[in-house]
């Protein structure tokens, strides 16, 4: 459904505004109190059916949301951000949703990392546990230096996730500005990819890397291709490498190339590295290192890439869990691996080497190095980040190993952060690091002294990647974690920021149709307001006889919230069930919603020769979120069956329409039982022109006789042949031109086809 362009604003003070609204449309500030303008279907369709059971259908199409529901935001007292709803509520129950900022602070703030809006469902016992949360805060995501400042890269990230979390960034060697990104923010958000500078971030293959946070697909690794942006690699936790050659339109992906694919419960991809078209490296847990020199069609095991299982006391080999991998072509590699630091081999894999025997021994803790580099300089200078150890150096391949405590306005020597991202920017003489949690880190290439970065405050300390950037004008890319992107006045569809794993199954992907913004201002600490979203109740349907047609009865009721029946499938077919033990006259039953944009209901109590009046409306209770309509006090309000309807408080033309019912004759013999109607006979009411005095006993083989006798027996009417048309006999209840009395009549047919059958007539004078 096409979202309207009204939009309903909140003021500061919380007075909504009043904007033009179509006649039937519900403002913002009726919604607010707790309030819902009411409308008829247009037209209905009214036929008297013969196939399955014989009665009447009536058709009319669904009221649309945009023209039943409304959206507004009430309790605003204790803030000062303008708010804005957009468009269509579209679930079909009452709901009001409490908004809560616990910490407060500014909407869009890039020197704070959260400024959070939590909410949730208010009536969690009728409507159901839904429960979201609204970043607000704009200091992370994808950040951008050059020209001396930081800048941000988020345009088209999704901007309201609890926690912007760009787990893997990797920008295109080419220089063209194509980059990938791994979104989180609680659960995996999947495959981004930027075909360049100043272009929008769009989400790929979600089909593939979808949501979740232990999906088999979640992503672990990603690398562009050097010589073809159009050609990446992307790691998984359990699913092994999936490969696009075309931009990431379509996936291959590689799985029994490595393993047999029904063994991979803990065999994620955690590294990749793509340095020359023939030089595809995949680091796979518990399976081991592999290179393609085909462009990742085929794999090769390098098998001598293998450890002590239980160092130092021996043990037998496996392959190391590799955290990074360094590949400098000709020059030799480098591989970070858990526990035992650094390998090296010069020999294409053949043959490795371990760099770091002179440190660990049984005194010593395990290293897990995650980040690495070789000095541009001197080949035998290396520099390790490790995941709790800290920042190492040694000047000599590994003989010895000194660890880095950092000049002026380094982290203390006492913390060891997780060092990550190691990386050399060359032109401007600098290494790059992040020290998680404190901050970015540089040194002067040559040199061991590391300090927090000299560099401009990217504004968050939370960080995943650092690139130096291929493209002209930016010096560096930095992903980062646990900050916001929102900017004032972006709007968020608010179904996006249910948190799945606090909502209950069955309403983790509910459409509510409702988009919020937020203005440039601040929140208080513990500021709340809320949302309410209201929608009619349901439908009922009417019906009248034709010498009283404004005296409608109610015969049709559905509560979309309580859509209670005593039938067993719908009562309009042949097959329907009568549920045991139940006995309220309850009719949801008769209400068809198989056709998505029509409804149907079934009036199975109608006479031949009767003629009928129908309409339908929608009904409710007003704003129903925090109660169950069993307990409201409230008097039901319908919609206009005609115009000037009493009953409705609301205008409009209504629907009624006018119905003459015939049935054709049945069969003689084997058709459907014989009955009276209208019984009881009421005064005032029945056939045209006979109301309250004519009976018609239906469904007669031919040459059929009646007797009506009253109950001391005293034959009353005798009714023969001649009085027979078609398969109907019609008995005027009089005697000697005086009305019968009220009482109970006894008839007897007798029929040449059949046994007699027996019955009685009710008269209600």
């Amino acid at each position: 459904m096409n979202r309207p362009v009204v939009m309903i604003v909140l003021l500061l003070m919380g007075v909504c505004g009043m904007v033009t609204l179509c006649s039937a449309q519900t403002p913002s500030s009726v919604c607010a109190q707790d309030s819902l303008r009411l409308i008829s279907p247009d037209e209905i369709d009214v036929e008297f059916s013969t196939a399955g059971r014989r009665g009447v259908k009536i058709t009319w199409p669904d009221v649309l949301n945009d023209m039943s529901t409304c959206i507004a935001v009430v309790d605003t007292e204790s803030i000062q951000v303008p708010i804005i709803l957009d468009g269509i509520y579209a679930d079909e129950v009452d709901r009001e949703i409490k908004m809560l900022c616990e910490l407060g602070g500014q909407v869009g703030a890039e020197d704070v990392n959260r400024v959070t809006v939590a909410w949730s469902n208010v009536n969690i016992a009728l409507t159901g546990i839904i429960k979201g949360e609204i970043n607000l805060s704009n200091s992370g995501g994808i950040l951008s230096f050059g020209d001396g400042t930081w800048g941000k890269t988020n345009n088209g990230l999704y901007p309201y996730l609890p926690n912007t979390d760009v787990l893997h960034l990797c920008e295109a060697p080419s220089g063209s500005g194509a980059m990938l990104a791994h979104l989180s923010g609680l659960l995996s958000r999947g495959l981004w990819k930027l075909s360049g500078p100043g272009g929008t971030w769009t989400r790929i293959a979600e089909d593939i890397f979808d949501d979740g946070t232990i999906s088999d697909n979640a992503i672990t690794a990603i690398v562009i291709a050097p010589h073809d942006d159009n050609i990446f690699a992307v790691g998984t936790v359990k699913q092994g490498v999936f490969i696009t050659r075309d931009g990431g339109a379509s996936f291959v992906q590689y799985q029994t190339e490595f393993a047999d694919s029904g063994s991979w419960n803990l065999r994620a991809v955690s590294a990749l590295s793509w340095t020359a078209a023939d030089r595809l490296f995949v680091a796979i847990d518990q399976l081991g290192l592999y290179r393609s020199s085909d462009q990742g069609t085929t794999y090769d095991l390098l098998g001598t890439f293998l450890v002590s299982e239980n160092f130092p006391t021996g043990g037998d080999n496996i392959p190391p869990q590799v955290n990074c991998i360094l590949d400098r072509g000709a020059a030799g590699m480098l591989v970070g691996v858990d526990r035992f630091g650094l390998y090296e081999t010069n020999t294409d894999g053949a043959t490795w080497s371990w760099s770091w025997s002179t440190l660990l021994s049984p005194d010593e803790e395990e290293k897990d190095v995650i980040s690495l580099i070789v000095s541009p300089v001197d080949d035998d200078h290396f520099t390790v980040g490790t995941r709790s150890s800290g920042l190492w150096w040694t000047p000599n391949r590994g003989d010895s190993w000194t660890r880095l405590t950092g000049g002026p306005g380094f982290f203390d020597s006492g913390d060891t952060p997780r060092i990550s991202g190691l990386v050399i920017d060359e032109a401007a003489g600098l290494y790059l690091g992040l020290a998680d949690g404190f901050g970015l880190l540089d040194c002067a290439v040559g040199d061991t002294a590391w300090s927090l970065t000299t560099l401009p405050a990217p504004g968050i300390t939370q960080f995943s990647d650092i690139l130096v950037s291929a493209q002209s004008g930016i010096d560096y890319f930095l992903g980062t974690y646990g900050g916001g992107i929102y900017t004032p006045g972006t709007q968020i569809r608010l179904s996006d920021t249910i948190i799945k794993t606090q909502t209950d199954d069955d309403l983790e992907n509910i459409d509510f149709g409702v988009y919020i913004s937020f203005e440039d201002a601040a929140f208080d600490s513990s500021s709340d307001f809320k949302l309410v979203l209201q929608d009619f109740q349901g439908y009922a349907v009417w019906r009248a006889q034709v010498n009283n047609p404004d005296q409608m009865e109610l015969v049709g009721l559905y509560d979309k919230s309580n859509p209670e029946s005593c039938i067993d499938g719908y009562c309009g077919d042949e097959s329907y069930n009568v549920l045991p033990g139940c006995f309220a006259d309850k009719r949801a039953a008769c209400f068809d919603f198989t056709d998505l944009d029509h409804i149907e209901f079934f009036d199975g109590n109608v006479y031949e020769g009767f003629t009928y009046y129908y309409a339908v409306t929608t009904f409710d209770y007003g704003n129903i979120a925090t109660a169950s309509p069993s307990s409201m006090s409230n008097d039901q309000l319908f919609s206009p069956r005609y115009p000037g309807d009493d009953l409705s408080v609301f205008s409009g033309a209504g629907n009624r329409v006018q119905l003459y019912v015939h049935m054709d004759a049945v069969a003689d013999v084997g058709g459907p039982e014989i009955f009276a109607y209208p019984n009881p006979l009421r005064l005032d009411s029945g056939f045209t022109g006979g109301e309250g005095e004519d009976v018609r006993f239906k469904n007669l083989p031919e040459n059929s006789r009646i007797l009506i006798f009253t109950l001391d027996g005293d034959l009353v009417a005798d009714l023969g042949t001649d009085d027979q048309v078609g398969d109907m006999i019609t008995w005027t209840t009089r005697n000697a031109g005086e009305r019968l009395a009220s009482g109970v009549y006894i008839y007897k047919v007798e029929m040449a086809q059949r046994e007699d059958f027996y019955g009685k007539v009710v008269v209600i004078r």
